[in-house]
């Protein structure tokens, strides 16, 4: 496999993408979160296809990100903004129709002195309404000198709004230094909105947008959600381009191997739940047959719009005797999302949303297990495969069943395990790396920008290199010359001082540790730190409702191979055993306390603690709780701190 990793905006980790069947990914650094991956098809042949499953995540950036006004039904309103060239008016956020299009597509042709000579619609698009879409021509490629060698090209449309089709580009700028044909976007599309406000319980569910006015947004709710508590007021959404077929894998031509139905490859989408009959018959295939995309067996009809969700994987059937290394594009979540699980006797085809590796328990947590047969919106438990809920991963062309038994279903607060840099031989990790603990603080400097904070807080029992919580800590607010100072930021007499809390809360590794100090590596005061008992230092928490040992990973860190055991005792981790110490751990790794319980079809009685889902793979769930309705279940990206 290839990887190669770049940042791209705060909310959103770029990456080349991935997929499962042909070997794990390697684990990447979760402080610094990485997803990108490209895969090999293997060879295969129209009789013999080879099978993989991919996915595709998130289309780019957001090309919107704002506020909600209000939601009401299956409509969401956005404050409207005052005009910046006549701010006594206000501005509609968004183009009337043009996040619930069908996109135009067209291709530039040049004259012989480096200009645009014109632009050739290759499809009209549909759905574009009172306006005529944006067109944005790529930069020239020659040239240095506006006056001389070097513009932009303007490209203009026009659009016939009763049939919502564009009938005209017209090229009002030809440009200069075009040495090759510029690429041309029209502006439209299908798009996703999606909740990204940090602190809801609904962050990361998203709707595909079906119209669009200037300031309202219409949604399709299919699990009838109630969006004024997905969307409320003032809460930060995102809006998303979808991915097609088309924009996926190419329009003219296709990454695949083109043709007609018998020798081209194949791209399968699972069905929508009430079009499944529990066959083979429930994934839809695609064919690109060297012009646009069509649906085998189907009328013959262009395909190529067929949006594909962000949550969900595909199937490809290579076809051709030929290795394939393909890379597709798209953005990893770093925010919390949500998984959909089909009513009973259906399936769904997802992906790891996280473009980086998690575990089964990662996707699906305790608090979604339940073996109560009536609780018909939880995934179910059961000691035997027939009755559980299963979920399906393909490796290596073969298809894994596994289920939950229900061991530590009932965990009520999940445990949490700080660990530092290994100090074992080779990096690995010892006992002393790992830390579970949480004390009152009793003392905080207030040192001037430069100088860290040291913290008092007796027997502390930390060690240089652990990251510790900081929380509830308060005082008396101070200006750069350390005086206390009022709301208005006037001096003011000591200990009269305006009351705030302290910037020293939040996550700090700590270094210069004695037997009952340490500091905050890089953290200067604001306030004169008053002791009110309410400021603690936590580096994790013991857990509750644990019924069994449970499982101990460590990813990240720059190493690999350490595990252990979470010995439960009344409840709650109350000790941990190094099974493997593993090495290479130069920096803190991410510690995930697994519930366990996860089997594996055809590995007898031998449980599976956890199963680790490599970075973009597609993982299938198969619904067999006898009173099992569709529903969502909330998934916390592994990489968030707790």
């Amino acid at each position: 496999m290839v990887y190669a990793f770049r940042y791209t905006a705060c909310l959103g980790i770029s990456y080349l993408l991935c997929i499962l069947s042909y070997g794990f990914a390697s684990t990447g650094e979760l402080a610094d979160p990485t997803g990108a991956l490209s895969i090999t098809l293997p060879a295969g042949s129209p009789s013999a296809p080879s099978y993989s499953v991919a996915s595709s995540g998130l289309k780019g950036e957001a090309v919107f990100r704002g506020q909600v006004k209000l939601a009401a039904g299956n409509d969401i309103t956005f404050h409207r903004v005052p005009d910046l060239l006549d701010p006594t008016k206000t501005s509609a956020p968004f183009s009337q129709g043009m996040l619930a299009t069908q996109q135009a597509r067209a291709t530039a042709v040049l004259d012989g002195n480096k200009s645009l000579l014109q632009v050739n619609l290759t499809f009209p698009g549909s759905g574009y309404q009172l306006f005529p879409p944006k067109v944005f021509v790529d930069l020239p490629t020659d040239g240095n000198d506006s006056a001389v060698n070097y513009q932009l090209a303007l490209v203009v449309a026009e659009i016939n709004a009763s049939m919502g089709q564009i009938t005209t580009l017209t090229v009002e700028d030809p440009g200069k230094g075009y040495v090759t044909p510029p690429g041309i976007k029209i502006e439209g599309g299908a798009h996703f909105i999606r909740c990204a406000e940090r602190e809801s319980a609904e962050e990361g569910k998203f709707y595909l947008i079906t119209a669009n006015t200037g300031d309202v947004l219409t949604l399709s709710n299919p699990f009838g959600d109630d969006l004024s508590q997905v969307f409320k007021a003032e809460s930060l959404v995102e809006i998303f381009e979808a991915w097609t077929l088309g924009s996926l894998f190419g329009y003219d031509s296709s990454l695949l191997q083109d043709g007609n139905s018998s020798v081209a490859d194949y791209v399968y989408l699972l069905k929508p739940p009430n079009e499944q009959n529990g066959t083979t018959d429930d994934y839809r295939p695609y064919f690109h047959d060297g012009t646009s995309w069509k649906e085998v067996g189907g009328n013959g009809s262009d395909a190529s719009e067929t949006v594909i969700y962000p949550d969900e994987s595909f199937m490809i059937a290579r076809r051709s005797n030929t290795v394939l290394d393909l890379v597709l594009s798209g953005t990893a979540l770093t925010q919390n999302t949500f998984v959909q699980i089909p009513q009973q006797g259906k399936r769904f085809l997802m992906n790891n949303p996280f473009g980086i590796d998690m575990m089964l328990s990662d996707l699906i947590s305790s608090d979604n297990i339940d073996n109560n047969v009536s609780n018909g919106s939880k995934w179910l438990a059961a000691t035997a495969q027939e009755s559980a809920d299963n979920v399906e991963l393909l490796h290596q062309g073969v298809w894994s069943t596994y289920w939950h038994d229900g061991t530590n279903k009932d965990v009520t607060v999940k445990a949490r395990i700080s660990a530092r840099a290994g100090t074992g031989i080779a990096g690995s990790i010892s006992l002393q790396d790992l830390s579970m603990n949480s004390a009152v603080i009793t003392g905080m400097t207030n040192p001037a920008a430069g100088s860290n904070v040291t913290v008092t807080a007796a027997g502390h029992g930390l060690r240089n290199g652990f990251t510790i919580k900081v929380s509830g800590a308060r005082g008396r607010k101070t200006d750069p010359s350390k005086n206390q100072v009022d709301q208005d930021g006037n001096i003011v007499g000591v200990g009269t001082g305006l009351i705030i809390n302290s910037a020293a809360n939040g996550y700090f590794e700590v270094t210069n540790v004695t037997t009952d100090t340490f500091e905050l590596k890089g953290k200067s005061g604001n306030c004169d730190f008053l002791s009110e008992g309410t400021a603690k230092w936590t580096t994790g928490t013991p857990g509750a409702g644990y019924s069994s040992d449970a499982f101990v990973s460590f990813v990240g860190g720059g190493g690999s191979g350490a595990m252990g055991i979470a010995k439960v005792q009344n409840g709650s981790i109350s000790s941990i055993i190094i099974t493997s110490p593993g090495s290479g751990y130069s920096g803190a790794p991410k510690v995930k306390v697994h519930s366990g319980g996860w089997r594996k079809l055809g590995a007898g009685r031998a449980p599976f603690n956890d199963v680790l889902i490599p970075a973009g793979a597609g993982i299938l769930l198969v619904r067999k709780h006898p009173s099992g309705v569709s529903s969502t279940l909330a998934i916390r990206n592994p990489i968030k701190l707790d």
